[in-house]
């Protein structure tokens, strides 16, 4: 291989292949940071970052709001239940849980019915809220589903005691969830109501 003052020809060729690199390198690092500051306003990344979680940070979660959906079926079962009641002790469940977890400026931008649940012996309905709170001074955007439970049969459920559906005065089984007489000795019974709806349990999602 010869030389050119004293410089062997790959190494010049190599020094070549790295300059025009580098030069391509600027070129494209100039392009992204004009593209970028043209879309977001800014070519510093480490602003667009801190941007874009304060604007996370200030945006509430959505919800999966079936309430349309589920509210119906609600109601047939429980004509006497006030859903909309429910629905605010369920999100005083929340702030409870929220306060114990010493969480503070606690926020609930909106509640939706988000499932409606039939096991053997109980009814759930869960309730899916958009929620807001101050970790420190960390402002964090989060949902909750806060599951209310109505104990529809104390003994198939596994409780001693709780509230089971049959009639006060001759005990016979109510096979209806939302029957105001007993069809067995046709006495009124006394319609079902919020009060027997319990907080089952709270979960993050």
């Amino acid at each position: 291989m010869g030389t050119i003052l004293g410089i062997s020809i790959p190494v010049i060729l190599l020094a070549a292949a790295l300059l025009t690199l580098a030069g391509t390198i600027w070129h494209f690092y100039k392009k992204a940071k004009h593209t970028m500051k043209d879309l977001f306003g800014t070519d510093n990344l480490n602003e667009l970052i801190k941007s874009r979680e304060e604007e996370q940070a200030s945006t509430p979660k959505s919800v999966s709001g079936l309430t349309s959906i589920y509210v119906p079926l609600i109601q047939k079962d429980f004509p006497e239940l006030n859903w909309v009641e429910l629905k605010g002790i369920a999100e005083g469940h929340l702030k409870e849980h929220l306060r114990e977890k010493k969480l503070t400026d606690i926020r609930i931008h909106k509640t939706e019915v988000f499932s409606y649940i039939k096991n053997s012996g109980t009814c759930v309905i869960v309730f899916q809220s958009g929620v807001q709170y101050l970790t420190g001074t960390k402002k964090v955007q989060t949902r909750y589903n806060t599951h209310m439970m109505y104990i529809q049969d104390a003994i198939e459920y596994g409780k001693e005691s709780g509230f089971s559906v049959t009639c006060p005065h001759c005990g016979g089984a109510l096979t209806s969830l939302g029957a105001k007489f007993c069809e067995y000795c046709g006495s009124e019974v006394i319609p079902i109501n919020i009060h027997v709806w319990d907080l089952h349990k709270i979960e993050e999602v």
